[in-house]
């Protein structure tokens, strides 16, 4: 029951939509057919004016869905993570004293290759550390045998390559280094990285920009980060496309309505999952990937809007 309650926000943000499109459909199904629209039209309603009072609402449930899915959906996503790690997987939520083969991305633009790594000696075994400026370039290397910490890191057999602003190569060797400007402690190495599904947009931005820096791929993040503005509007989008059509049913409009609001949220959600796919592979600009259905969908719903009888 937790793990379903944990995975409840996320299918809230992925209804809101679709709860929109068959609102709008049995709202206006009940009033064309009880012919309550041709009555507002005689008594000289300017159907605009409803339309721009269910598009505001539409904004109003656009800035909820950001809301919400940046604060309460992150925050389940975390905890949908941790249930299923202690309570059905029945691992431990703290990682294992040691690590083999991986990459960490420090502060102050160091980027760390580590061979081995052991928590309780606080010890490193062959060691590379980049740093690379804020427009990609690598302008030192440190390459060690090994590395221990006490209070500040220690490297033992090291080579020091230092690179200028034209490509030359300085390089030094030493049987010790301390390297006190390092702030990564032995800890540090084993924190968890969030997946994007549990970061707010503030901290997807802030991983692409450290990960951009270090000459990392981080496409699917920028997908996501674009994304996460532009899942919100889809609810005015999808108001759109909507209101026009739904005036204009006549006979058995509700069930026509709910009808077509199936097609509509699967024609739209399938060419957002295309266009994600897309842009994490590589094959689309990440911007684009996350706007070009909204884009596509919002052009629809203008042309629509503007040929509605009035």
């Amino acid at each position: 029951f937790i793990y379903y309650l944990y995975l409840t926000p996320s299918y809230i943000v992925l209804l809101i939509p679709v709860a929109s499109i068959m609102a709008v459909f049995f709202i206006f199904g009940i009033m064309t057919k009880n012919k309550e629209l041709t009555a507002l039209k005689t008594c000289g309603l300017n159907i605009n004016k409803l339309f721009l009072l269910i598009l505001g609402a539409g904004v109003v449930i656009s800035i909820f869905t950001f809301a919400f899915q940046e604060t309460v959906g992150v925050w389940a996503q975390a905890r949908l993570y941790q249930h299923k790690r202690t309570k059905i997987d029945k691992r431990p939520l703290k990682p294992h004293s040691r690590r083999r083969n991986f990459f960490y991305h420090g502060e102050d633009d160091w980027v760390y290759y580590i061979k081995r790594f052991d928590n309780k000696r606080k010890h490193l075994d062959y060691v590379i550390l980049w740093k690379i400026t804020k427009e990609n370039k690598i302008i030192k290397r440190i390459d060690a045998a090994a590395a221990q910490y006490d209070s500040i890191w220690t490297f033992f057999k090291v080579t020091v390559r230092d690179f200028d602003s034209l490509g030359n190569e300085t390089v030094n060797v030493y049987p010790r280094l301390k390297m006190a400007e390092l702030k990564e402690r032995p800890e540090d190495f084993l924190k968890r990285v969030k997946p994007v599904e549990e970061m707010n947009f503030l901290e997807i931005h802030n991983f692409v920009q450290r990960m951009s820096r270090a000459g990392q791929d981080v496409a699917e993040e920028e997908v996501e980060l674009n994304y996460r503005f532009s899942y919100p509007l889809i609810t005015i989008i999808i108001l759109l496309i909507t209101l026009p059509l739904s005036v204009v049913l006549k006979k058995g409009g509700i069930a026509i309505g709910l009808g077509i609001s199936i097609i509509i949220a699967f024609v739209y959600w399938g060419a957002i999952q295309s266009c994600r796919a897309y842009g994490v592979a590589g094959l689309m600009n990440p911007m684009l990937a996350a706007w070009l259905p909204n884009l596509l969908f919002g052009a629809i719903g203008l042309l629509l809007i503007f040929r509605v009888p009035r």
